[in-house]
C-alpha cells in the first residue's frame, strides 16, 4: 500500500530541567516528505510510539504530541470492534502520521495457547480482526502474544499449550499472509507470562508455526530481564525480526536508564533491519495493560516522547 504525506512539523521544543517546561518554537515549522515506507527520507527506521501508553487522553492530542517531535507514525491498541477505524485514518492523515503497528492486547479472554478449542478459536478471531484492521489502516504488523498477561503457569501443561500456540498461529498467521501483514511474535519477561520469554523462544515458536508472514519482534525492556546479550539475541533472531519496541531498563524512555542503545543499534543496522522502532515507555505497574486506563501526566509524555526519538536518532545518526 503506498503511502504518501507531506508534513510539517513545527513546535520542537527547549528543556528546562529534565522534565522541563515544554514551549511552542515560533511557526514555520520544518517541511518532510513521507515516502512509502512511512519514514521520512533519508531515515533509516519508521519512528513510532504506541498510543495505548498515553492512558485515557484524546486520540488528537497524542497524534499532535508524535507530530511535534518528528515521529513517522503511531501503534494502535488492538480494539477493533472499540475504535472508529474511518476516524483513525482521517486523523493520522490530519497529522502526517501512518500507522505502523497494531499492538495486541492478550488478556485471558484471548489465549491462543488455551486447551478449549472454542476458546482458542475466541483469539485467533481477535487476531484476525487485528489483522483486518491493520490492512484497513495501512499497518504492516500486528503483534502477538501467545500467552495472556498475567498467566504464568499453564491450565494444562506447557507441551500441551505450546501446541495449541502453534496451531492458533498457523491459522492466523496464514490469514494474515493474505493480507499482505506480518504478525509478530513478541517475548515478554517471566514476571508478565509463562510460554515465550525470549527472544530464542520466539523464534522457535515461528519456526514451528513455518508460515512466512509470523516473525519475531524485540522489547528492550523485556529483552534487560531476559537476555544476558541484546545484541547476540537479535543476531540470532535476524532473519525474523518484524518490530522492535523500544524501552530502558527501567521501562521509561530510551536513554534514562542502562540499556545500551549504540550497541542495539548497531547490531539493527548491521542485520540489515530498517522497519519500525517503535517505543513503548510506561509507568511503574505490575500489569502493563492497566496504563491504557489511566490518566496522565501530558508533561511526562511530552517529555518522554521527546527524550526518547531525540535520544534513538542520535545514536543512529553517528552510527551511519
Amino acid at each position: 500500500m503506498k503511502r504518501r504525506f507531506t508534513r510539517t512539523v513545527s513546535g520542537y521544543g527547549t528543556w528546562s530541567g529534565f522534565l522541563g517546561i515544554y514551549r511552542e518554537c515560533p511557526p514555520g515549522g520544518i517541511g518532510w516528505d513521507i515516502g512509502e515506507s512511512g519514514r521520512r527520507r533519508g531515515h533509516m527506521f519508521t519512528y513510532s510510539v504506541t498510543q495505548w501508553i498515553f492512558g485515557n487522553e484524546p486520540m488528537d492530542t497524542s497524534l499532535q504530541r508524535l507530530q511535534r517531535f518528528g515521529y513517522d507514525g503511531v501503534e494502535l491498541a488492538g480494539e477493533p470492534a472499540k475504535l472508529d477505524i474511518d476516524g483513525l485514518r482521517e486523523q493520522m492523515k490530519r497529522y502526517g502520521l501512518v500507522c505502523t503497528s497494531i499492538c495486541g492486547i492478550y488478556t485471558a479472554e484471548r489465549d491462543l495457547s488455551h486447551h478449549d478449542p472454542t476458546r482458542r478459536q475466541e483469539a485467533v478471531r481477535y487476531v484476525k480482526d487485528c489483522v483486518d484492521m491493520a490492512e484497513r489502516l495501512g499497518a504492516s504488523v500486528v503483534i502477538v502474544v501467545p500467552t495472556p498477561v498475567g498467566k504464568n503457569g499453564p491450565i494444562t501443561n506447557r507441551q500441551d499449550e505450546w501446541a495449541n500456540a502453534i496451531l492458533s498461529l498457523k491459522e492466523a498467521g496464514t490469514y494474515a499472509q493474505s493480507k499482505n501483514v506480518r504478525l509478530a511474535i513478541e517475548a515478554l519477561n517471566r514476571f508478565e507470562t509463562y510460554l515465550v520469554n525470549t527472544l530464542a523462544a520466539a523464534k522457535r515458536l515461528a519456526e514451528a508455526v513455518n508460515v512466512a508472514s509470523v516473525g519475531v519482534m524485540a522489547d528492550l525492556f523485556h529483552m534487560n530481564i531476559e537476555e544476558r546479550d541484546h545484541s547476540e539475541a537479535i543476531r540470532d533472531i535476524a532473519p525474523y525480526l518484524a518490530h522492535v519496541h523500544i524501552a530502558d531498563n527501567t521501562r521509561e524512555a530510551a536513554g534514562l536508564g542502562q540499556t545500551d542503545f549504540t550497541d542495539v543499534f548497531r547490531t539493527l543496522i548491521g542485520i540489515g533491519y530498517d522497519g519500525n522502532v517503535t517505543m513503548e515507555f510506561l509507568p511503574r505497574i505490575s500489569n502493563p495493560y492497566k496504563a491504557a486506563g489511566t490518566t496522565g501526566s501530558g508533561e511526562i509524555y511530552d517529555a518522554y516522547a521527546k527524550q526518547s526519538i531525540e535520544h534513538i536518532r542520535g545514536i543512529v545518526r553517528k552510527l551511519r
